[in-house]
């Protein structure tokens, strides 16, 4: 009969508790470069896409915290805010224009770069897993 004995040490964050914490440093790091991009891309639209651009709704744009792991890019309640995106009771067909949509497009395109964002980010985390 033959027997065989064999240590085996195991160690690294994910067999010592650590890895949750690594994770939630990296969903809460994902969440903000992707709301960044998003409030990048916000100024950035809105700054072509304005006829008569004074600069002042575009430094309305906020980029807030609602918890920590989410994020929320508003207009900070411009009263025009509204009417500029075509959301207001004043656009088509009350009159000719009808809105940028700008949220809503920038928030579809954001979309599609998330998970690239993410994957980006997701590399700034990997070395603390091992």
């Amino acid at each position: 009969m033959l027997e065989v004995h064999a240590t085996i040490h195991m160690k690294g964050p994910v067999l010592d508790g650590r890895a949750p914490a690594i994770l939630d440093d990296f969903t809460r790091a994902a969440v903000e470069e992707v709301a960044e991009q998003g409030f990048k891309d916000i100024r950035f639209t809105l700054h072509r896409v304005l006829k008569h651009p004074t600069g002042h709704y575009e430094s309305q744009i906020r980029n807030r915290p609602l918890g920590p792991t989410t994020r929320v890019l508003y207009d900070n309640r411009v009263i025009y805010g509204h009417w500029l995106e075509g959301t207001g009771s004043r656009n088509a067909p009350v009159t000719k224009f009808e809105g940028y949509f700008t949220f809503r497009r920038v928030a579809q395109a954001l979309n599609r770069k998330a998970g690239p964002l993410a994957q980006r980010t997701l590399k700034k985390f990997l070395w603390r897993l091992q």
